[in-house]
């Protein structure tokens, strides 16, 4: 259960990037600035010099400056902020420009996926609520608001989003995925795996499949004890993305079920190196190596699980 906690906050933060940087260049082009203001910008950020690209965005808001350029000028520094992750300057950034003239739908967005990264649902929520009621034919923001509903195990609510998402949009993998993990939450068996299955085939059909999907099959299909269809849909997630640890995990505990304890071994290996913020792959493979009479090994295995788990904060 902690583990499946701790993937929840993953899937919420980890898109965030990809969703709001794609722009930034033109952004930085297009900006109510001087040419070499533009430069300045430019250059700072490719160089991560924040506190110069600061100096520069703040030094071109002057006392005569309107109101909504200086506040394109804020939300861009917001948008840059959050790019390079630097989140709570983001929001600072954000809520000045969203003081001095509404954000655009844009870097609203951006601003409810900053909050949630800091951990601030509540805030989260109201902003992607008021995207929600400017846009209801939209998916986008009731599927996030579905998000929220299950990172804080308001699960009959996220279902009731989540298919409204579909109704929106029935090629959805990511509302089916969400859909499914809310009903195995629910102990809706069944349900959950029509669900997960669904996102799973609309998933390979997208230009750049996701291993969230097949993942999230495996993994349900493994805990059914459905070892041979779990495996062929953790394979097919690390095709997606050979350097997916949860995956990598996920497998070895496959692996491990069918007597495959060399294959096993090298998965939980390849899941604690390719994470450092996982700790269970570790534990699992000290008991495994226990398991097969590896005694030196599986002390070394425990004795990294015990240290990681210090370093987060014993979260698994």
């Amino acid at each position: 259960m902690l583990l499946k906690a701790m993937c929840v906050a993953v899937l919420l933060v980890a898109p965030l990037l990809a969703q709001t940087g794609g722009g930034l260049p033109e952004r930085i082009r297009s900006a109510p600035l001087s040419a070499d203001e533009r430069e300045a910008v430019a250059a700072s950020f490719s160089q991560k010099a924040f506190d110069r690209l600061e100096t520069v965005l703040s030094g071109a808001v002057r006392p005569d400056t309107p109101r909504d350029r200086a506040s394109a000028l804020r939300a861009l520094l917001g948008a840059l902020e959050f790019a390079g992750g630097r989140t709570s300057r983001a929001i600072e950034a954000f809520r000045q420009a969203d003081a001095l003239s509404p954000l655009d739908d844009r870097d609203r967005f951006t601003l409810a996926m900053a909050l949630i990264d800091i951990g601030d649902p509540g805030a989260s929520r109201t902003h992607l609520a008021r995207l929600n009621e400017l846009h209801p034919k939209q998916g986008l923001y009731l599927y996030w608001l579905g998000r929220l509903d299950y990172d804080q195990r308001l699960y009959d609510a996220a279902v009731d989003k989540f298919k409204r998402v579909i109704a929106l949009d029935p090629n959805s993998a990511r509302a089916y995925d969400n859909l499914g993990l809310t009903y195995d939450m629910l102990g809706r068996t069944e349900d959950a795996r029509a669900a997960f299955t669904k996102a799973t085939e609309l998933n390979r059909k997208l230009p750049k499949p996701s291993p969230w999907p097949p993942d999230n099959l495996g993994y349900f299909l493994s805990r059914q004890q459905e070892f041979d269809p779990a495996e062929e849909n953790l394979r097919e997630a690390l095709k997606y993305d050979p350097k997916f640890a949860l995956a990598h995990y996920h497998l070895a505990r496959v692996l491990e079920s069918k007597k495959r304890n060399d294959e096993a071994i090298e998965e939980y290996k390849s899941a604690a190196a390719l994470d450092s913020t996982l700790a269970l792959p570790l534990y699992s493979l000290g008991l495994l190596y226990r398991k097969v009479g590896k005694e030196a090994e599986s002390a070394a295995a425990l004795a990294e699980y015990k240290r990681r788990r210090a370093l987060l904060g014993d979260t698994q």
